[in-house]
């Protein structure tokens, strides 16, 4: 079985997929070139982080993948000291712009990772101004900019409010690409990790 049918496979079988998207796959069983558009390749995360179409795949903007590269970021954080300083999160009005942010915030906080979460759509400099007045050790931005409504990105800014570094960028895609999508994410539940202080809401 070629590498993107395994994909396929895998994701209709895991129990970490929800059910609207399985029944979604299902219904492209018998296409090829759409099946192979989702799951030949993983979105490249770069300096402006990502950006695709929404769906399920594994090249597409969807909860795992945004989940996946969350789980790359929050090791960059871990591994620069950086958990309690905290990463600020900010969203636009897009489709699933508010479930991805909170679920960068879920997976950032089940990594121990101190998160700023708005309570509301909030333009980019907002972000960035929140990003440094907070003191976090980065920042992520939920926004496709200017791209047609199918779409929504996903950008990481670093402590001094700019796009993150290169370098750092690099390390994210490296620590991605040993990470599964599925059993290497930490996940926690949204209501208990904004109880617990982990999740701290801004406006």
């Amino acid at each position: 079985m070629s590498q993107y049918l395994s994909r396929y496979d895998r994701w209709l079988k895991s129990d970490k997929v929800a059910k609207e998207d399985k029944d979604f796959l299902i219904s492209i069983k018998d296409n090829d070139n759409e099946i192979k558009k989702r799951f030949s390749e993983y979105m490249t995360f770069g300096t402006g982080g990502l950006r695709s179409t929404m769906g399920p795949g594994t090249s597409q903007m969807n909860v795992y993948t945004v989940a996946h590269t969350t789980q790359a970021i929050a090791e960059l954080i871990i591994a620069e000291n950086g958990q309690s300083e905290g990463v600020a999160i900010a969203y636009d009005s897009r489709n699933n712009s508010e479930l991805f942010a909170k679920t960068a915030a879920r997976v950032l906080a089940a990594n121990n990772v101190k998160v700023y979460l708005f309570d509301s759509v909030r333009p980019t400099p907002e972000l960035s101004f929140a990003l440094l007045d907070h003191g976090c050790i980065a920042g992520i931005n939920i926004t496709a900019s200017h791209n047609p409504k199918e779409y929504n990105g996903y950008k990481v800014y670093w402590k001094d409010g700019a796009q993150l570094p290169v370098n750092h960028a690099q390390t994210v895609t490296d620590k991605a690409t040993c990470i599964d999508i599925f059993d290497d994410v930490k996940l926690l539940d949204f209501d208990s990790a904004v109880k617990s202080g982990l999740i701290e809401m801004i406006g």
